[in-house]
């Protein structure tokens, strides 16, 4: 477990972990209409997926996995210009786009490349080659640890719109409040512990972070008896 120690102001911090995050998410979530609706969450990132499961497990309800990743600006890979996400819908940052004065061709042909080289292998190894279960009239809620840009979050909105479900929420510890307003115009509804102002990064609000690796996720996902793959008997085949 990594304690944060890039800030000195601990009183910036709003969760001790992301199991403290998720008992917190709990107590602002509609519980008794998620459980009688069956709602599915889907989880936006390994620590979205970490959360996910402490919800699942409270509720008694299923969680998957949905796969969004960056695209990254040519000749710098920490500026995240668009998303794309595992059904191929991608949302641009138009204001860097423009900014960089980038073609969307290389917004395109790098979307390609990340299906094939980061989405493909990441489905294989955490869902099994499993593919999304159809959403179709399914009540989705969008969980992930915390939300900055809000490009993740708008690619995948705009990926199960595309479903046909039948409503989409966003649970999450924390969000920029800009954000926050923005999106509530997309989703059905945002339920959250903090909006927050001159957001600087998730986890500079964890006053511990732990960095998950590989193993030890495939591990948690295995393990899980709320992982929608599970249910399906594959995650025990060799």
């Amino acid at each position: 477990m990594q304690k944060n120690s890039d800030f000195d102001n601990i009183d910036t911090y709003l969760f001790k972990d992301r199991i403290d995050a998720a008992n917190k998410l709990l107590e602002v979530l509609p519980k008794e209409m998620l459980k009688k609706e069956e709602w599915l969450i889907l989880a936006l990132s390994k620590g979205g997926a970490v959360i996910s499961s402490i919800i699942s497990k409270e509720l008694g309800i299923n969680f998957e996995l949905f796969i969004v990743e960056p695209i990254l600006a040519p000749k710098n890979d920490e500026c995240e210009i668009a998303m794309v996400s595992e059904s191929r819908d991608i949302v641009m940052h138009e204001a860097l786009i423009n900014s960089f004065e980038i073609d969307e061709e290389y917004i395109y042909e790098e979307a390609n490349r990340v299906y094939k080289n980061k989405i493909e292998s990441v489905i294989s190894r955490y869902r099994y080659s499993l593919p999304l279960p159809d959403l179709k009239n399914r009540s989705i809620l969008l969980v992930d640890e915390g939300i900055e840009s809000g490009l993740r979050t708008m690619c995948a909105i705009k990926s199960v719109l595309n479903m046909d479900i039948k409503k989409v929420s966003i649970a999450v510890p924390m969000i920029d409040r800009g954000i926050f307003h923005e999106l509530d115009m997309k989703v059905d509804s945002i339920y959250t512990c903090k909006k927050v102002d001159n957001f600087i990064r998730t986890d500079y609000y964890y006053e511990e972070i732990e960095k998950i690796k590989r193993k030890k996720f495939e591990l948690m996902l295995k393990g899980d008896d709320n992982f929608l793959p599970n249910i399906k008997g594959e995650a025990n085949e060799p």
